[in-house]
């Protein structure tokens, strides 16, 4: 045990303490002497000034303390706001994930229909090139037919011959019929075709 000897508000007292308490103890002891000196004129009675200033200095102490709870719980009160932010900083984080996924598939499948709809486009090039291939011969066999029919008509008004007939003549005429009655089935499927979808 050590002693010390503190000098407060003019009288000097000593105070046993812990070893290596010396200085704090010194410390406390010039506290109260300072107080002691802020309270002005004093009473004659040592024993009542120490007891206002121990207890001016405890309501400091426990101001401190409410002090140092309401800090505590402040900091408790941010701490528990910092946990939230964090979960919702996570969950915007997540939503945030989502709408990229999201966004990246819809990406995805407006270059799918872009794909689609220049696929169709080639499509349809293609297909029209045809129709107009087809009507161009369709045109090109109409103008054959009726070029053969009006070839036959005027064979047909032709007057015959009371002479002898060739072989051949006889040979072109049935001939000629039958080229006509193809030429007229093949008109009539490639029109049947044409309305066909």
């Amino acid at each position: 045990m050590s002693e010390v000897a503190l000098s407060i508000g003019g009288r000097t007292y000593r105070v046993a303490c812990a070893a290596g308490e010396e200085d704090r103890v010194t410390r406390l002891g010039s506290a109260i002497s300072d107080k002691l000196a802020s309270m002005g004129r004093l009473t004659g009675n040592d024993a009542q000034n120490l007891l206002f200033a121990a207890l001016l200095l405890a309501d400091e102490v426990h101001e401190g303390r409410d002090t140092v709870t309401r800090a505590e719980s402040d900091i408790a009160a941010a701490k528990a706001q910092a946990g939230s932010a964090v979960g919702e900083i996570e969950e915007l984080k997540a939503t945030l994930a989502n709408r990229e996924a999201e966004f990246e598939r819809l990406q995805v499948a407006e270059h799918n229909r872009a794909h689609e709809f220049e696929a169709a486009q080639d499509r349809l090039a293609e297909l029209s090139e045809r129709l107009a291939e087809r009507e161009i011969n369709e045109r090109a066999l109409h103008d054959r037919i009726e070029a053969l029919e009006a070839q036959r008509e005027e064979l047909a008004a032709l007057p015959v011959s009371d002479g002898p007939r060739s072989n051949e003549d006889e040979d072109l005429a049935p001939a000629l019929e039958r080229l006509a009655e193809m030429l007229e089935q093949t008109a009539d499927k490639l029109e049947g075709g044409s309305q066909a979808p």
